[in-house]
């Protein structure tokens, strides 16, 4: 469930650890937007707080 504050970068960085770099949230970011376009709209900096997103599998 996103909270306050929550970004789809901020949500996919705690998804991948602490050990993911910058490069691999920007190449995973996009797929949970996909995952969750018919909840989250067409602008995916824009989500809000309790909306229940699909974490689908990430690397």
């Amino acid at each position: 469930m996103v909270r306050p504050g929550d970004s789809l970068w901020t949500i996919t960085a705690q998804l991948l650890g602490e050990q993911a770099t910058a490069e691999q949230v920007l190449d995973a970011w996009p797929r949970l937007y996909a995952a969750n376009r018919d909840v989250i709209g067409a602008d995916p900096d824009l989500i809000h707080p309790g909306q229940e997103l699909v974490l689908p599998g990430l690397p």
